[in-house]
């Protein structure tokens, strides 16, 4: 080997020692930056509706009162349940929590907040908070947090209907007791930037809602379990039918005689000879 190639061969084994030392690098990197940066937590979006309507028909004074009434509520729950509120947007809260029964119990605490408020003030226009809820792991950046969780607990946040909370599957499942908030799947639907689909369920704080809920779900269960009970039913229907199908369409096929053949029978019939005298 020449000493042109020996250097070359050398250079060659000094790029690679470089880039696998950079690889290792990043790798640690990466895991420093995970260990960092980034943490499974269970993200809160609420959204309220109804204070563009107070802002039309009562102005811009009003509205802004409802919003600090909304703040009064949202904020202090959302610490007390030790939760940190990330930013408010528009009329919305976007906040985590470290365990997701922490996450509900807030939901629940606001929702029932909101409720007392109509109750209290009388509004003209009631207003309604949207709510949802997804845990996973997001990059934490100072204030702030990134990360697909958070998109897609503001896509749960919107499909609630105005009063709802809407909690993704893995949420529920994070629940340490499920049994503490009554929650029930609701649905699987599409949710805007996901290519599955993901199920939905909705956590009730409503007493009333949970006692209608369970109501409507009891004659279903009760279908479940009788089974055949509805076969049963139409075929107690359908056998008398038939039988009386079958006899009348059998009286159809029997044909009566006719007067002249019963005639012509009894003219045919020789009486039998007298005795002789």
């Amino acid at each position: 080997m020449s000493p042109d190639d020996a250097e070359t061969r050398q250079g060659d084994d000094q790029d690679r020692s470089d880039i696998e030392q950079y690889l290792e690098q990043r790798e640690q990197m990466e895991t420093l930056f995970q260990e960092k940066f980034t943490k499974i937590l269970t993200v809160m979006f609420t959204d309220l509706k109804g204070s563009t309507s107070i802002a039309e028909a009562e102005g811009d004074l009003s509205a802004r009162m409802l919003i600090k009434h909304h703040n009064d509520i949202v904020f202090p729950i959302i610490k007390r349940h030790n939760g940190v509120l990330v930013k408010t947007i528009g009329d919305g809260t976007l906040s985590h929590f470290e365990h997701a029964q922490d996450g509900l119990r807030a939901a629940v605490q606001i929702q029932k907040g909101i409720d007392e408020l109509n109750l209290t003030k009388q509004l003209k226009t009631p207003i309604l908070m949207r709510i949802g809820l997804h845990t996973g792991k997001c990059i934490i950046e100072k204030d702030d947090i990134f990360g697909d969780v958070v998109n897609t607990a503001s896509r749960f946040e919107s499909s609630a209907s105005p009063g709802e909370i809407c909690c993704s599957e893995e949420t529920y499942n994070a629940l340490a007791d499920k049994s503490e908030v009554y929650c029930r799947f609701l649905k699987t639907t599409s949710l805007k930037g996901k290519k599955e689909p993901v199920n939905v369920y909705k956590a009730f704080w409503n007493p009333k809602e949970v006692e209608r809920d369970l109501t409507d779900k009891a004659p279903v269960q009760t279908q479940e379990k009788a089974g055949a009970s509805p076969v049963m039913k139409i075929l107690l229907v359908l056998i008398p039918i038939l039988i009386l199908l079958f006899v009348l369409f059998k009286g159809i096929g029997t044909k009566p005689e006719r007067a002249e053949e019963t005639r012509t029978k009894q003219h045919t019939i020789t009486p039998p000879s007298e005795p002789s005298k």
